[in-house]
């Protein structure tokens, strides 16, 4: 019987190459992973030594150094819209541009400061190219003097403080208002007695009473004493009486108008109280 020769498998050619690759590989891995962690040592040393932000702050200097050698740097700041609020107070809201890179110069972190100044109830700020600053405001408008424990203060019609401490010759046609919340509260009673001319003008102030409700001190002594809500109306059915009786022209103790059913007055020295 013929012998059967089994066939063998050859080796395979790429034998030594595929552990040769393999080696490279495991080699590349290991070096990527040692790099990596010696990149993350590097990062936090320089990190805790304050390296980074030294370096940050000598690009910043090379970059504000090579604005200015072009001609970029903040020559001039303008300003639109003064008319109280002065000049050197924008400037210093701008703060110390002058000379420095325009590239550096933060228009929106100026004009919030701008918008503390409390003349001015709006700003724009804007980088005019090459070399300048331009400020653009609109003033608060003054509706009131609020005095507050002897002090007065110049408000606009929300109640916002323009001016701390002014004197008392100051913006004597503006209102008179007195006491704490008047300023935050003020705006509904003066929008009402700026339509009836002739309330104001027989009044001195506008007294806040327990944060909750108006007294009207009048030229010739006496109160008008105004109820929580619905002052408008409060404020009209005076209107109409002092057009009808003159009221107001008299001397009186109190006008109460916190009863919407009715008027109650008492004129000075009286005995009585007179309901209308």
């Amino acid at each position: 019987m013929p012998k059967v020769k089994r066939k063998t498998k050859a080796k395979s050619k790429g034998g030594i190459f595929s552990r040769f690759r393999d080696y490279i590989s495991q080699y590349m891995t290991a070096a990527a992973a040692g790099v990596t962690v010696v990149a993350i040592g590097l990062a936090a040393l320089f990190w805790a030594g304050g390296y980074f932000g030294l370096l940050g702050e000598q690009v910043s200097r090379m970059t504000n150094a090579g604005a200015v050698a072009m001609g970029m740097d903040v020559r001039r700041v303008t300003a639109k819209g003064l008319d109280n609020t002065q000049r050197n107070d924008i400037l210093d809201a701008v703060g110390p541009v002058i000379g420095s890179s325009i590239f550096h110069f933060d228009p929106h972190a100026a004009r919030a400061r701008v918008e503390n100044l409390g003349w001015v109830r709006v700003a724009a700020v804007s980088r005019l190219w090459p070399n300048s600053v331009h400020v653009s405001i609109r003033e608060r408008r003054p509706a009131a003097v609020w005095q507050m424990s002897g002090t007065l203060h110049l408000i606009d019609e929300n109640g916002v403080v323009i001016a701390e401490e002014i004197s008392d010759a100051e913006y004597t046609n503006l209102p008179l208002i007195v006491g704490a919340g008047a300023p935050a509260t003020a705006n509904e009673i003066l929008r009402a007695l700026r339509k009836e001319p002739a309330l104001w003008g027989a009044a001195t102030a506008l007294v806040r009473v327990g944060d909750r409700r108006w007294n009207m001190r009048l030229q010739k002594g006496g109160d008008v004493k105004f109820p929580e809500t619905d002052i408008s109306n409060a404020v009209r059915d005076l209107a109409r009486l002092h057009d009808a009786y003159g009221i107001l022209d008299r001397e009186l103790e109190y006008v109460d108008l916190r009863d919407p059913e009715n008027l109650i007055y008492r004129e000075a020295g009286a005995d009585e109280t007179i309901a209308g």
